[in-house]
């Protein structure tokens, strides 16, 4: 196994300790910021599995398909936990959720077509001011910031992108046109 593929797995494997640390921590500083530390860890294997796998020229399939699998893999599950525990709202789940499940349907399709849906500016957006939101959250539990309204500015922001990233690709995908079955 190369060293990207490596990463991207590891972003799986360090969900859990991600999500048993915000589950149990219970308020204990300490918990959440070793959670914090796990979570910005697996984030960063995000970038640096698709870094190392252009520069050394390893790009593999197994790669495409599970970097995008151990990316909702993370970030839903902590919006879970957060949602669970009240520090983000179910709308944002159910958005991220709806848009997760459009987008792999629609990839699937166009799989079954021999086309390949490839990610667009607003997919990778998405991913990123979703992770960053993740950290936010973090932020605020551990440093008890109290911003109320720029917190629900940030949320409904990346409600609107995780949206409209489901809605280009289905633009993209072209499955209303009059050749889309």
């Amino acid at each position: 196994m190369n060293l990207p593929n490596a990463l991207t797995l590891s972003r799986i494997i360090i969900t859990f300790p991600v999500i048993f640390s915000i589950y149990f921590a219970a308020g204990d500083v300490r918990w959440i910021i070793f959670s914090a530390v796990l979570y910005l860890v697996a984030a960063l294997t995000d970038f640096f599995d698709g870094y190392i796998a252009r520069k050394r020229n390893q790009i593999t399939e197994f790669g495409k398909f599970m970097d995008q699998i151990s990316d909702k893999f993370l970030v839903t599950s902590v919006f879970l936990i957060f949602a669970y525990q009240g520090y983000v709202s179910f709308w944002l789940v159910f958005t991220v959720v709806g848009r997760d499940i459009l987008v792999s349907g629609l990839r699937m399709h166009a799989a079954s077509e021999g086309k390949v849906i490839a990610a667009n500016y607003f997919g990778k957006a998405k991913t990123v001011l979703q992770m960053a939101l993740v950290l936010y959250v973090y932020l605020e539990k551990i440093v008890a910031l109290d911003i109320p309204v720029f917190f629900q500015i940030f949320q409904w922001t990346v409600i609107l992108i995780t949206a409209l990233s489901g809605l280009t690709y289905l633009k993209d995908s072209n499955v209303f046109s009059e050749g889309g079955k």
